[in-house]
């Protein structure tokens, strides 16, 4: 079964080495790097293994920026980036991603309620494009290799648009809650 909480400063080195798992070691992991070095950590959360409380995923915020793609992205109040979402590929499949993300939104929007949330990724990544667009994440700009290594989109979501999916709609706290009970009687096992 997993278990999702808030980052411990001192999980950081953890997060690293799963991170290096997972990203490419020239352009993600430094930014991963500056990432953990400036994350919030009560905006960022952690899933963990409860059979040994192993990592086996994140989500980090920042308030500020790890990288500026474009000139704009400086003018956007209260603005946050969502600057790393990591699954172990042994987790992957079960949720895990969907919940971080809901965790993370949700404790930004009690952190502000007039807020901007950004991420950027490689347009290969379908899988996650498809979770960012179903949790409210709309395409800003499609990245050049002038401007990231990889093409990419850039993507967000507004105090606005959060309202409208999770506060106006849905009961976000019955959401998570039905899916904590669903894991809690369909355990995912990651030993």
């Amino acid at each position: 079964m997993l278990g999702i909480r808030r980052l411990k400063i001192e999980e950081k080195s953890a997060i690293l080495t799963l991170g290096r798992q997972i990203f490419r070691e020239d352009d993600e992991i430094p930014l991963l790097r500056k990432a953990l070095s400036q994350c919030v950590p009560e905006l960022s959360f952690v899933a963990t293994s409860s059979c040994d409380n192993t990592i086996v995923g994140f989500v980090l915020v920042c308030k500020e920026a790890t990288k500026y793609y474009y000139d704009f992205m400086r003018k956007i109040p209260n603005c946050y980036e969502l600057a790393f979402l990591g699954i172990s590929p042994q987790a992957q499949g079960n949720g895990l991603g969907t919940q971080l993300l809901k965790h993370a939104l949700s404790a930004i929007f009690k952190d502000s309620t007039d807020f901007t949330c950004w991420l950027l990724v490689d347009t290969i990544n379908i899988g996650a494009i498809r979770l960012y667009e179903k949790l409210g994440f709309r395409r800003w700009y499609e990245t050049t290799p002038c401007i990231t290594p990889c093409p990419g989109y850039i993507m967000g979501i507004s105090t606005r648009k959060y309202k409208e999916l999770y506060i106006n709609t849905t009961d976000f706290t019955t959401d998570l809650h039905t899916h904590v009970l669903d894991l809690i009687t369909n355990p995912v096992l990651v030993c």
